[in-house]
């Protein structure tokens, strides 16, 4: 059966990579991974920011989607309800906003 995991990720951001940055050293994402099991979303996911010059640091948590409300004002600024859509019609990992480590701490 298909779950839609919610993955947060602590990421470096390679200089090839066409994001813009700041001088943070790291960045977060929150992302939605279609997959059976949480290890192959991880794997996907992986694989998608590797093709944007973008590295897993650390997995912060993962979650099924089906199990939360996501609602929160930090839910928003990730954009996770439209991550959620997107993946669902495509099938594909989606990837919310990336959010700077100096913005986090601010």
């Amino acid at each position: 059966m298909l779950i839609y995991w919610v993955i947060d990720t602590k990421v470096k951001v390679q200089h090839k990579s066409t994001l813009t940055l700041d001088v943070s050293e790291y960045y977060y994402t929150r992302s939605v991974a279609p997959s059976e099991t949480k290890e192959a979303a991880v794997v996907n996911l992986t694989n998608l920011l590797e093709e944007k010059s973008i590295v897993i640091a650390e997995v912060l948590s993962i979650s099924d989607y089906e199990s939360k409300i996501w609602n929160s004002e930090q839910d928003e600024d990730f954009e996770i309800v439209e991550s959620f859509e997107k993946s669902r019609a495509t099938g594909q990992v989606s990837i919310g906003c990336v959010v700077s480590e100096l913005s986090v701490h601010r």
